[in-house]
């Protein structure tokens, strides 16, 4: 029942908020779309995550807000307090679109945000991101690896390489995963928006700033770079 609550409170946030957009003063700007807590200081993240209202909230307040949040479930207290105080997000649902002006973004970072999306939302955000970017800006999209999931299958792993698939019945409605890409099916749909010098990158390479703090799923990652 809490979690329901919770879940129509953020929802609720979340759409009263859908349509503003934010500038920002920074010559450059960089750009984590879905970070999670998975972020690197000088980026602007922005994520729906509920715990994200609490950010500004003194440190003794979020350690109170961490013993009832599922985030203890991936992150100790500490980690969980100073990567809020610490960084800057932006409390946002994807759905509606990024909230910046057209050409103002120099760079944009994804990790494992577009295969929770179903193909036309997908590629609803990565219009989004062409949008926002300046001319020659750099996106960096990282996602699960089809060939990884079906050399699993296909190595009698099947069931580690179905849980890519189907969920457990206990996922929640964020973990599900809705779509697949291997590097073809990924390219083809960055260049039917106007994305070009599309190129597979290897883990914690790339020409994005950053890349060797950013990434940090090495094992099962597809890395493309491209720009607009």
């Amino acid at each position: 029942m809490i979690k329901k609550i919770v879940f129509w409170l953020n929802s609720s946030i979340l759409w009263l908020k859908r349509k503003r957009i934010l500038t920002f003063k920074e010559n450059v700007i960089k750009v984590n779309v879905g970070s999670g807590f998975n972020v690197v200081p000088g980026w602007i993240n922005i994520d729906g995550n509920f715990n994200l209202i609490f950010r500004k909230l003194p440190k003794s307040l979020l350690k109170l807000i961490y013993k009832y949040t599922d985030v203890k479930k991936w992150f100790e207290q500490e980690y969980f307090v100073n990567t809020l105080n610490n960084n800057f997000f932006i409390h946002h649902n994807i759905e509606y679109g990024l909230p910046f002006q057209s050409e103002t973004v120099d760079f944009i970072y994804s990790s494992h945000l577009l295969e929770h999306l179903f193909k036309d939302d997908a590629e609803f955000l990565l219009n989004e991101m062409y949008r926002v970017l300046k001319k020659d800006g750099i996106v960096r999209i990282v996602v699960p690896d089809l060939e990884y999931v079906v050399e699993l299958y296909m190595q009698s792993k099947k069931e580690e390489a179905l849980e890519y698939f189907f969920p457990n019945s206990k996922a929640d409605h964020f973990s599900r995963h809705r779509y697949m890409y291997d590097f073809d099916l990924l390219a083809i749909l960055l260049q039917k928006i106007g994305f070009h010098s599309i190129k597979k990158w290897e883990f914690r390479k790339g020409e994005l700033p950053d890349v060797h703090l950013l990434d940090n799923r090495p094992a099962d990652s597809l890395h493309i770079e491209a720009r607009k």
